[in-house]
């Protein structure tokens, strides 16, 4: 898998679960699920960058 392959499929996964969150978990633990996720986008990111290089 191409790093932009990789990077699209990420942000689309990324989008789905902020959706999902968003609708789904409620307010008082929604600021905690967006930061994890927006972590474990970072560090996939981070390792999809390694491997490319």
């Amino acid at each position: 898998m191409t790093f932009k392959k990789g990077y699209y499929l990420g942000y689309l996964i990324f989008v789905f679960a902020i959706a999902i969150v968003y609708f789904i978990i409620p307010p008082q633990y929604g600021f905690r699920a967006l930061i994890t996720l927006t972590i474990l986008f970072c560090l996939y990111q981070f390792f999809l960058y390694l491997k490319g290089k």
